[in-house]
């Protein structure tokens, strides 16, 4: 059974039509890269799975745990007569999505670290608060995700005495003190240089070799290439390509995934060239 099931899931903001009936599934365990242009639809599609954006229509199964389902409701013209019917997603209670909301875990781009907090405060905060873990529960759990990290010493520091790699390394530690049933990455390298690229990249690779279940939006297609075992190509609000991830960067199948990755890679020559 998948543990991640997404069916037609579409959304707009507004006459704007950002996700057009997108499906997609994952296996526990998998590495799963979404790539594609900006405003193709990949931040909407993360936001929409954890929870931070309701979609229009659709349906989300985690673990085989309907989070989000369907249902038909009457449709009325403006001057109240009815119009027919449409499908529309339906979300549980507040509280419920809450709680269900808990197996989906995401780091931001910008890491969004709570500067008042210590490393250790910022780690035992959510478990503490939501999962009523005890300090000292919590605060071990939040040593064994700093180690996985390579952050043990920094248990005690504050954000501005981080770097933006290490910032992003406590994030990534924080989301799994949670214990996601998936942990989502959305552009998680975006902020940073070339350097401190690197070592956040090799910490989201050290994960994969623990068996953690993994979905990153990303613009770093080597890194896709090496560390994701599926990618899926979105453009335009539709999946327009899926496949094991060295098959569909080096020999993409649809017109569009090949200009897209044509550009990426003429793109990386001229800098190399520089």
């Amino acid at each position: 059974m998948p543990i991640l099931e997404v069916i037609n899931l579409k959304k707009r903001f507004g006459q704007l039509e950002v996700l057009r009936g997108v499906d997609l599934s994952m296996e526990k365990g998998e590495v799963l890269a979404v790539i594609g242009s900006s405003g193709g639809g990949k931040t909407t599609l993360l936001r929409c799975l954890t929870f931070l954006e309701r979609c229009d229509s659709g349906r989300i199964i985690v673990g085989g745990d309907e989070i989000v389902s369907e249902a038909e409701f009457p449709v009325k013209t403006k001057k109240g007569e009815p119009a027919g019917t449409e499908i529309r997603s339906v979300y549980p209670n507040d509280e419920t999505l809450r709680i269900k909301g808990l197996k989906m875990g995401l780091v931001f781009q910008d890491f969004n670290l709570f500067p008042q907090y210590s490393v250790l405060g910022n780690l035992t905060l959510a478990p503490m608060l939501v999962q009523k873990k005890s300090r000292a529960e919590a605060e071990a759990i939040a040593d064994e995700m700093l180690a996985k990290v390579g952050l043990s010493d920094k248990r005690s520091a504050y954000p501005y005495q981080l770097s933006g790699g290490q910032k992003q390394r406590v994030a990534i530690a924080r989301a799994l003190c949670m214990n996601p049933s998936i942990l989502c990455f959305d552009e998680p390298t975006s902020a940073l240089d070339p350097e401190l690229t690197l070592e956040v990249l090799k910490v989201i690779a050290s994960l994969k070799t623990q068996g953690v279940t993994m979905l990153i939006v990303t613009h770093e297609i080597d890194f896709a290439r090496e560390v994701a075992d599926t990618v899926v190509f979105l453009d335009k609000g539709l999946v327009l390509e899926r496949g094991p991830a060295k098959e569909l960067i080096d020999h993409p199948k649809t017109e569009r995934a090949r200009e897209f990755l044509n550009k990426i890679v003429s793109r990386a020559a001229g800098k190399d060239g520089e």
